[in-house]
This record gives structure tokens, sequence and C-alpha cells, in this order.
């Protein structure tokens, strides 16, 4: 898979970060710049959505519990969906995650 993009979607319950395209090292700090943006922008929490990603290494996956530890310090609400078993297999073997993961969306999304 090529690159990974990222559009934020204002939400009633905070910004939601979906991302699509492939995650590896390479191309994590698409996924840096977006939660950073949010948290420079106020949200109160924010919604990693990966239904539409492939995770190409686990290097490119350390930047979740990553961003979500710089959201944690900051007060952030940090959830990340993940509607692939797979992934969410993979994202809980991250271990000390501040995090929450869910396998589905907010609602109206």
């Amino acid at each position: 898979m090529d690159g990974l993009t990222s559009t934020v979607v204002d939400h009633p319950i905070g910004a939601v970060i979906r991302l699509s395209g492939g995650l590896r090292a390479g191309t994590a700090r698409v996924l840096r710049e977006a939660v950073e943006g949010a948290l420079d922008g106020g949200s109160t929490a924010i919604v990693l959505d990966l239904t539409d990603v492939v995770a190409e290494d686990d290097l490119g996956l350390w930047v979740i519990p990553a961003v979500a530890g710089d959201a944690h310090a900051r007060g952030v609400a940090f959830t990340v969906c993940a509607p692939k078993r797979g992934l969410r297999i993979r994202l809980r073997r991250l271990g000390g995650r501040p995090f929450d993961l869910t396998d589905s969306r907010p609602a109206g999304l």
C-alpha cells in the first residue's frame, strides 16, 4: 500500500481522525501531525479511526501509544477505533497503552 492520509472530522464527542492507507514507520508522521493538530486545536477528546488502515509494520503502530500519551498528558481522552480483529490484537500487544480500544465507530460517522 502507498501512503497514509488523514481527515479530521468535528464530532460532538471530539475530533475524529480518520486514517486511510498504509501505516508504517515511513508514514507515521501523518498520524502524529493529525493528532498534534487536534490537540493544538483544543479538542477534549480524540477518536483515531483505523477502519481503512493497513498496519504494515509495528514501528508505525508504536506511534499510536506515543500520541495517546501526549493526549493523556494534556487531559484529552484518546480512543482508537479498530474494526479489524487482527489490528486490535496487535494494538493490545503493544502494552502500556493510555487509550481505549473499540471495534466500532462513533454514532453518526
